[in-house]
């Protein structure tokens, strides 16, 4: 799956967060960006529909 960040975006997001990785943490961070990139639009985007509705809900009141 190729990634839609640059390196160099990529780059600029680890040094916004201000994370201090190794070259071993950036690369496998690196390595499965394009993953987290998909949850994270999973996240921004909301459901359709009956999705966006929840199964369950909770009550206090007795008998509901």
């Amino acid at each position: 799956m190729p990634s839609e960040t640059s390196e160099a975006a990529f780059e600029a997001l680890v040094a916004r967060a201000g994370i201090p990785l190794t070259a071993e943490q950036r690369a496998a961070l690196r390595a499965v960006w394009p993953r987290f990139g998909g949850m994270l639009r999973l996240l921004r985007d909301p459901a359709p529909g009956m999705l966006a509705e929840p199964a369950a809900t909770f009550s206090a009141e007795p008998g509901r």
